[in-house]
C-alpha cells in the first residue's frame, strides 16, 4: 500500500469541495475564502485583524494575504494604527456591495454539495486509522 499523508488528504478535501463554491461566485470576481472573510466582516463597524483572525480561525500570517487582495479590490477598508498589528477592517461599500451580490449566488449552491463533502469526508476517515496517531496512509 502506497504511504499517503493524512494532511495531504484532508487539503485534497478541503479543494475538491471548495472548487464549486468558486465557481458560482466567478460572477462577482471573489472566491470561497474571500466570501468568507466578507461575510466575517458583514454586520460589524470594524474588527481588529487579530479578533478577525480568532472569528475565521485562521493564522495572522494567512489572513493577512487574503486582506491584502481584499484591498486591492476595494472590497474592505483598512485603518492602520501605529502596531500594524492592531488595525481595524471593515467592509467598503463595493465589499458590500459585491456580499449582496455573492449570497444570492452562494445560496444556489447544489444542496447535495453537503453529501458530496461528507461523502468524501467519510472516505477519507475510513483511510485514517484512529488507532495509530501520527500515522501516515
Amino acid at each position: 500500500m502506497t504511504e499517503r499523508c493524512i494532511c495531504t488528504a484532508l487539503r485534497q478535501v478541503v479543494a475538491y469541495s471548495t472548487e464549486p463554491c468558486d465557481t458560482v461566485l466567478e460572477p462577482v470576481g471573489i472566491k470561497a475564502t474571500m466570501f468568507r472573510l466578507l461575510r466575517s466582516l458583514e454586520g460589524t463597524e470594524g474588527i481588529s485583524i487579530k479578533d478577525l483572525a480568532a472569528r475565521t480561525s485562521l493564522e495572522r500570517s494567512t489572513l493577512g494575504s487574503n486582506l491584502r487582495v481584499l484591498e486591492k479590490q476595494n472590497l474592505i477598508e483598512t485603518e492602520v494604527a501605529q502596531d500594524k498589528r492592531a488595525g481595524h477592517i471593515r467592509l467598503a461599500d463595493d465589499g458590500r456591495a459585491t456580499l449582496q451580490a455573492a449570497i444570492p449566488l452562494w445560496r444556489q449552491l447544489p444542496s447535495d454539495l453537503s453529501d458530496l463533502i461528507a461523502a468524501d469526508a467519510i472516505a477519507l476517515i475510513t483511510f485514517w486509522p484512529i488507532w495509530r496517531p501520527h500515522t501516515y496512509l
